[in-house]
């Protein structure tokens, strides 16, 4: 988009009540029962405050039992939970300002009091902590068996030479905004330490990861309705089935699937991730539709973080379209999540994973290719758009579950034309170096390529081999693949590897990726088709840096 084009952009009523205003529901229920006199008329007149005073008193009549009793469950976990349910019903009901405004004013104060001083004093602070921060991380701590030192310190240069490499392939390295760069990787940092090393961080991400693992046996039991027993006896032999990537697999992405498109209809999606987007957006100088995309991907995906953006695709700068790719490339949806449980992966580095890379994507997205326009929705918080609105719940659950189905389908397709084809290719080499006595296949050459990321990350170097052969099957195939191969034989590997090894290959960037990106944007905005498959492959570059930086960040950190 030219710079013509973008200062003729106006934003009309129509156009912005549409996308970017979340309707209220429970505001026009009490405009419409403001004068109600009919039966039960005083309920109606005050429905939002009665209903949600029924919420409190239920959830504190659960809650504080479960405390005293506590015989068995997370009462940490519990009690989070409880004070983020009074939280929002309190801002339900409190005047407008009232909270925001003290936090404006102390946010406001404190920038007042830093433009104060001396620019040198200012950029000294800002561009000097994260480095310190990090190096001293790295080295002060004592070697445990989560790594040395020594490990730690090549995690710290790791980070920079990935950052050095992604400068020196910037678009314009004279706009990289420095800025973004150290607030998206100090926040990295934070992120980091809050998860991993901080034990209610880690409590509460354990807790989440237990809760998707559990997740998983509820969609066991639709699939034994449909499939049968999980094992079948032949001739006093137990064979068990339910181990197949169709059958153990599949069913819990349908079901996640439901799940996601019935919160899509209570709007509760769509709330986490303007909340999480008006924060971030505070954070970071990035514009409403790039925060919304990040926000969104850990949790729905690439293809419906992007489509939540969806009606500002024609509008977006070449800048923000590549931020928005990456943001999709740079972490793994919920179905995917509980897809890659089934293989016996970490649950909770994949999450903390996902989270660490959604500052991470910003980062490299703005180096690679920096922001040289004014975007339409510049320091503004979009709300998801949500067009497609179901007639109730159970609609709502068909239509995901629909989607589960399709969604199901792409991924058989997609694996079995990739794992085909590269049985297809070793064949062909194996081939041609047999006349010479050589074993090569893609797996081998991946790994000796990717030999060298594998040790910046801070992979132990007894087990650099597996770990870099998993990371070049991911990247080259994609996760599900590259997953079912290292689970196998995580086990025999150092601790700090697989979870290593987890960061660098928890995200959609890999080939086959590029093309479903390419086909899901040309539906949403086929005027943009030149930008959007010329954007795409760097995309996932950087996409695939992001995890490796996420990595490298676990690895200072751990």
């Amino acid at each position: 988009m030219s710079h013509e084009k973008s200062s003729s952009i106006h934003m009309e009523d129509e156009k912005v009540d549409h996308t970017i205003q979340v309707e209220d529901e429970s505001d026009e229920v009490a405009s419409q029962y403001s004068n109600y006199d009919g039966r039960f008329g005083f309920y109606y007149r005050n429905k939002s405050l009665i209903d949600h005073i029924f919420v409190f008193c239920v959830c504190t009549g659960l809650f504080i039992p479960a405390v005293i009793i506590h015989k068995e469950g997370n009462v940490l976990v519990l009690s989070l939970l409880y004070a983020a349910v009074v939280w929002w019903l309190l801002l339900r009901h409190l005047p407008t300002g009232s909270v925001s405004g003290p936090i404006a004013a102390v946010w406001n104060g404190g920038a007042r009091m830093i433009d104060r001083l001396p620019k040198m004093v200012v950029r000294a602070i800002g561009y000097g902590i994260p480095p310190v921060a990090l190096i001293l991380t790295a080295a002060l701590r004592a070697d445990d068996i989560h790594g040395t030192r020594g490990q730690r310190l090549i995690s710290c240069l790791g980070l920079v030479v990935l950052l050095l490499c992604t400068i020196a392939f910037s678009k314009n390295r004279k706009a990289i905004s420095w800025k973004i760069v150290w607030t998206g990787i100090f926040m990295q940092y934070l992120l980091g330490l809050l998860i991993i090393r901080w034990s209610v961080g880690y409590d509460v991400f354990q807790f989440i990861a237990q809760q998707a693992e559990n997740f998983l046996s509820y969609a066991s039991q639709g699939r034994e309705f449909i499939f049968g027993p999980n094992a079948v006896m032949v001739h006093g032999e137990s064979i068990d089935f339910a181990g197949s990537f169709a059958v153990s697999v599949l069913p819990a992405i349908i079901l996640f699937a439901a799940v996601i498109q019935c919160l899509y209809y209570y709007n509760i999606v769509q709330s986490v991730v303007a909340s999480m987007a008006s924060l971030v957006i505070h954070i970071i100088d990035i514009s409403g539709v790039e925060c919304v995309a990040a926000c969104a991907a850990p949790f729905v995906g690439m293809s419906e973080a992007s489509m939540l953006v969806g009606p500002f695709v024609s509008e977006m700068t070449d800048a923000e379209l590549h931020q928005v790719l990456t943001s999709g490339f740079a972490t793994i949806s919920g179905s995917v999540f509980l897809g890659l449980l089934s293989f016996g992966a970490d649950a909770t580095a994949l999450l903390t994973c996902c989270m660490m890379s959604v500052p991470c994507a910003i980062v490299i997205s703005k180096i690679r290719f920096p922001e040289l326009e004014v975007p339409l929705t510049k320091g503004t918080a979009v709300a998801p758009a949500y067009k497609d609105r179901e007639s109730n719940a159970i609609h709502a659950i068909s239509n995901g579950a629909i989607f589960g189905i399709k969604l199901c389908i792409v991924i058989i397709a997609v694996l079995l034309a990739v794992i085909s084809l590269l049985g297809l290719t070793n064949g062909f080499l194996g081939w041609i170096f047999n006349f010479y006595g050589v074993e090569i296949s893609i797996q081998k050459i991946a790994s000796w390529v990717l030999y060298p990321l594998a040790w910046l990350v801070g992979i132990p170097n007894q087990d650099l081999m597996p770990a870099a052969e998993a990371m070049g099957i991911k990247f080259i195939l994609n996760e599900f693949a590259a997953f079912d191969k290292f689970t196998k034989i995580q086990a025999t590997l150092n601790p700090r590897t697989a979870l290593l090894t987890t960061y660098a290959m928890a995200s959609f960037a890999n080939i086959g990726s590029i093309g479903t990106q390419i086909s899901l944007f040309l539906t949403l905005a086929p005027d943009r088709a030149d930008a959007i498959a010329r954007l795409s492959f760097s995309a996932c570059m950087c996409g695939a840096v992001s995890t490796l930086i996420s990595a490298c960040i676990a690895g200072i950190v751990s």
